[in-house]
């Protein structure tokens, strides 16, 4: 039996590696889906080949448009949110990739989560923004939520095998991105050059958060909910070969990592093999020239401010939705040249500290939240394009 399976972002970077992984198990997967928000032109190749029963297209443009070209007679083509929910309450899908960015699936998410739905999700944002009612309602429907993320993926490896009750702490590593040993002032970089990741080849809005070295204080919050972890277990290395993925430090003085190559296909096909309990031998994971010298480095928070912003940040409180709303605006300004690559960090510490905390918020109030966080991480970049003309 194949299982039938929706991918929500088909047309983005980890969109067509999976599907180059599922190419590979053809026998054990069949696309019931496919997903994208406005990438319409790769979408309906990507229907042609795998004939899905449903497309799904998020931007309303975007789907004004492919319903005036394109024909599609396999299958129901549906727009925006509620067609996203369709997709993923239909009695025959049987899993979810959860593969785009942001948090506009939140909805789906949890859709998915009540209709115990097998789950695999790649979206660092949802984690760290609501985080808290997405694992509580996951736990109350004993429903698992497999990670896609590297560094989530070799953490959950190594606690599995080598346990957790005698942890002391646990380590992320970051390449250091494009600009861990940049000499240049930080204030002149461009979006071009902010996009030139030295080891992942991954979409434009990791890549940013990877060169800030954001997406690991985004993986610290992740981490402390799929493991249950104190954020303060949780540290980071710069590691700029890319090959050391995770580490765990147990009292006894034992550390264990997980080695591979820095290649998505790989992590990808965990969440596919952990979807049907199985395991296959798809790539040649072998690394052909190992590195003989593998460095770990402590991170200079001079040069990564984002890692100050850690004290800012708590648990089951409103402040990583806030982390995330500001994210994204400040991000999204800077690919559009509106501010500097420095600014960034700024515009969302001056959201962090303009939020007033709210412990054990609701789900409702972290989506007023995070809405709040974009609006004011907005009119900041307003007002800072006003001060420099």
């Amino acid at each position: 039996m194949k299982l039938n399976l929706a991918i929500i972002g088909s047309t983005g970077f980890l969109g067509r590696q999976a599907l180059e992984v599922i190419n590979k198990l053809k026998d054990k997967f069949n696309i019931f889906a496919l997903s994208c928000e406005k990438n319409i032109d790769l979408l309906i190749t990507q229907a042609k080949e795998y004939k899905p029963r449903y497309l799904q297209i998020y931007d309303f443009e975007a789907f004004k448009i492919f319903k005036k070209k394109n024909y599609y007679k396999n299958g129901k083509v549906v727009y925006g949110d509620d067609g996203l929910l369709e997709v993923v309450a239909h009695p025959e899908v049987e899993g979810v990739l959860f593969l785009a960015a942001k948090t506009k699936c939140l909805k789906a998410l949890i859709l998915a989560i009540e209709k115990k739905k097998k789950i695999a999700l790649a979206s660092k944002e949802l984690i760290v923004a609501f985080g808290s009612p997405i694992f509580q309602l996951a736990k109350e429907k004993k429903n698992e939520i497999i990670p896609i993320d590297s560094e989530l993926v070799a953490l959950q490896s190594l606690l599995s095998k080598y346990g957790s009750n005698n942890l002391k702490r646990i380590f992320l590593t970051a390449s250091g991105g494009y600009f861990f040993a940049y000499k240049k002032n930080l204030d002149k970089i461009t979006a071009k050059e902010a996009l030139k990741h030295p080891v992942w080849k991954m979409g434009k809005k990791i890549t940013i958060d990877s060169a800030t070295l954001i997406n690991k204080v985004f993986e610290i919050i992740e981490a402390s909910y799929f493991f249950e972890l104190p954020i303060e277990k949780i540290n980071v290395l710069i590691h700029p070969q890319g090959i050391i993925h995770g580490l765990i430090e147990n009292y006894n003085g034992i550390i264990y990592g997980m080695l591979t190559k820095p290649d998505m296909k790989i992590f990808l096909s965990y969440a596919l093999f952990k979807m049907i309990n199985k395991e296959y031998n798809l790539f040649d994971n072998e690394i052909k020239e190992f590195p003989l010298n593998l460095t770990l480095i402590k991170p200079n928070k001079k040069v990564f401010p984002a890692l100050e912003l850690i004290k800012y940040l708590e648990k089951n409180t409103s402040q990583p939705s806030v982390l995330v709303g500001a994210d994204e605006i400040a991000v999204e300004n800077f690919l559009k040249g509106n501010i500097k690559f420095t600014d960034i960090i700024k515009i969302i510490k001056k959201t962090l500290k303009a939020h007033k905390k709210i412990l054990n918020p609701s789900l409702k109030e972290l989506i007023q939240v995070e809405s709040w966080a974009r609006y004011y991480a907005n009119n900041l970049i307003k007002k800072m394009k006003k001060e420099r003309k």
